[in-house]
């Protein structure tokens, strides 16, 4: 796990050095135990590194092959170097280092002119880039759903990429400015949804893809979507047996390091499932919660009996008041806006699991693989609608609600005619589009395209031709919140404290598995995650596996009113983002006279945007 940058193109020497500079320094949290530069007339490619596996200077990067003619940066896990390096040696590689990345130099060797047979090749998380000296190539990837983050800028021939936006923005190469509707998407979303970024001229290149550079010319290319097709499946116990098993190997790939690894424990199925495998192959393994005593979220009880029944070695981050507490320091390096409150409860635990292990294990990903949200339930039609054409069932609805007065029919009507993505972004939105635009001055509303992210969701529904209407829902849910909320919260929470996160849920084969599985096998009577209940249920019990999903939250909105502190922290930043020459001034002053009754999401995406500017300044 590390931090990868670099530019390709015609930029002035001073240019570069100060670039290079700025790189190594904004990124210096996401590998603390070193940094690496490669660099000639064209190119230069920088890394900071968190040290996993190979902890000695071989493992420093760049790697090189054998004549030194392919140079290469990484970050991420690749979970089957020792395979596909038995396979290498026989084919007369010959390798300098034990580091799992070195594996990508020698199969590009052989497939050189074929980067997707690579990419498909590799078993892991990862983002890296590769530079072929004698043929003055680049080649960029990113893993297939998009564990590991790649951003990227180009113009003018000229290519700037890294780990992370804000390195990009600060790199002294391009004039970055902000996307207004970018920031419009945040509050409506909590986070900023792909392919765009904070800023207008850096995108993140998507999951499951590659860009090449050569000759100044640059192009993008899918190697890896979601399959579609289902498996005639016996029944629900040969899904279960399936699962388990494959799961079981994941979770012992994951173990792999050369250093402690551990888990996150929280009261739900997801990292309890996680953590009763991994104890399987690794008795005692550490295990790590985030807890509010007290408080309607907390799941520090149930979490502590959990880790007493496995017999792990159990610790947890307690907090009894002051919902702020490390804040600063866990939203410091923070590229972006997010808004996701329950970031700082993963930035809390993860400080916590640095002071015993340095890769940790979670439950990210189940949800949307199976359907455990609430909002992957289809509202049921009324039965009369069965009995009406498709065609004729607005006509039919506006004419009932004239005649009857009521105004079900008519908010019947409204949602039959919403398309896919208007209904997914209604269940997904932390905010409605009128609130969302009234934090803006009138200004920047005129350059917002409100329209743009649900361009994206219909989009992807379009491409979606698999008639299971739950993993329809499921797919898009992977290509948006997943990556962009849940998946970027897992990354940037836990190298700020210099852990490592896996997430074996999202191994693209158990990702293939899992969507061969129809929906009646994954939600059932308004419970999802049908399938891994089941198996945990063996190891741990029904009351555990059946407990009612109350996610991974935290307090805020309670201690808004009730504690002091948070409050007083609160009140201080959205005085301080009045300044903010976007923000409508009295809108800010309503969340100010509100704070007890104004939506928490808001008042947090707020903070965190004030939060980000001054900590932008500091670089």
């Amino acid at each position: 796990m590390c931090g990868i940058a670099g530019f390709y193109g015609n930029f002035e020497p001073n240019d570069r050095i100060k670039a290079i500079n700025n790189f190594t320094t904004a990124l210096s949290h996401r590998g603390p135990d070193g940094h690496g530069l490669y660099t000639d007339d064209q190119i230069s490619l920088i890394h900071t590194r968190l040290s996993i596996i190979d902890l000695s200077e071989n493992g420093n990067q760049p790697l090189y092959n054998e004549d030194k003619s392919i140079a290469l940066i990484c970050n991420g896990e690749i979970y089957n170097y020792r395979q596909l390096k038995t396979g290498l040696l026989k084919n007369g590689h010959k390798f300098r280092s034990y580091s799992d990345s070195e594996v990508i130099l020698h199969l590009y060797e052989e497939n050189a002119d074929n980067p997707s047979k690579l990419l498909n090749l590799l078993t892991g998380m990862f983002a890296f880039a590769l530079w072929d000296i004698k043929k003055r190539k680049l080649l960029v990837a990113r893993d297939r759903v998009g564990i590991k983050p790649l951003y990227y800028s180009f113009e003018d021939g000229k290519l700037i990429f890294a780990s992370e936006v804000k390195p990009i923005a600060v790199s002294g190469l391009l004039n970055a400015h902000q996307d207004y509707t970018s920031l419009y998407e945040y509050f409506l979303t909590g986070s900023i949804p792909g392919p765009n970024t904070f800023y207008k001229e850096i995108k993140c290149l998507p999951a499951g893809h590659y860009l090449t550079l050569e000759n100044n010319s640059l192009s993008i290319h899918e190697y890896w979507d979601i399959p579609i097709g289902r498996r005639k499946w016996k029944n629900v116990q040969e899904v279960e047996e399936e699962a388990e098993n494959l799961l079981s190997v994941i979770v012992k790939e994951h173990l792999v390091a050369d250093v402690p690894v551990g888990t996150f424990l929280s009261a739900g199925v997801d990292s309890s499932l996680i953590t009763a495998i991994s104890v399987s192959h690794h008795p005692g393994i550490h295990s790590f919660t985030a807890s509010f005593p007290g408080e309607p979220e907390d799941e520090g009880i149930i979490a502590e009996e959990t880790a007493q029944k496995l017999k792990t070695t159990h610790h947890t981050y307690a907090l009894k008041s002051n919902f702020y507490s490390d804040f600063q320091e866990q939203f410091r390096d923070m590229d972006q806006p997010f808004a996701i409150s329950s970031a700082l409860s993963l930035g809390r635990i993860s400080k916590l699991a640095r002071q015993d292990v340095k890769v940790v294990l979670s439950g990210d990903g189940a949800d949307e693989l199976f359907g455990g949200y609430g909002r992957h339930e289809f509202p049921k039609k009324p039965s009369f609608l069965n009995f009406i054409p498709r065609i004729l069932q607005n006509d039919v609805l506006k004419a009932g609600a004239k005649v009857t007065g009521k105004n079900s029919l008519n908010v019947l009507r409204q949602n039959l005619l919403l398309s896919e993505g208007q209904k997914f972004l209604n269940r997904i939105a932390v905010s409605d589009t009128e609130t969302a635009l009234l934090i803006f001055v009138h200004e920047i509303k005129a350059e917002i395209d409100k329209e743009r992210f649900l361009r994206r969701l219909d989009t992807l529904f379009d491409s979606r031709k698999d008639k299971d209407q739950l993993n329809r829902l499921l797919y898009v849910d992977m290509k948006t919140t997943l990556v962009d909320e849940m998946l970027t919260k897992c990354d940037r929470m836990t190298m700020i404290n210099g852990i490592e996160g896996r997430v074996p849920f999202l191994d693209h084969r158990f990702v293939e598995l899992t969507f061969s599985i129809p929906a009646h096998f994954k939600r059932k009577n308004g419970t999802g995650k049908i399938i891994l209940r089941n198996v945990l249920a063996k190891k741990l019990g029904n009351e555990l596996a059946f407990r009612h999903k109350t996610g991974f939250n935290s307090p805020l909105k309670q201690w808004l009113i009730n504690d002091e502190e948070t409050a007083k922290f609160t009140l201080a930043n959205i005085n301080e983002a009045k300044k903010l020459p976007f923000f409508y001034k009295e809108s800010m002053n309503y969340f100010i006279d509100n704070l007890a009754t104004a939506r928490p999401e808001a008042i947090f995406g707020i903070v965190c945007v004030n939060t980000f500017f001054n900590n932008l300044e500091r670089i």
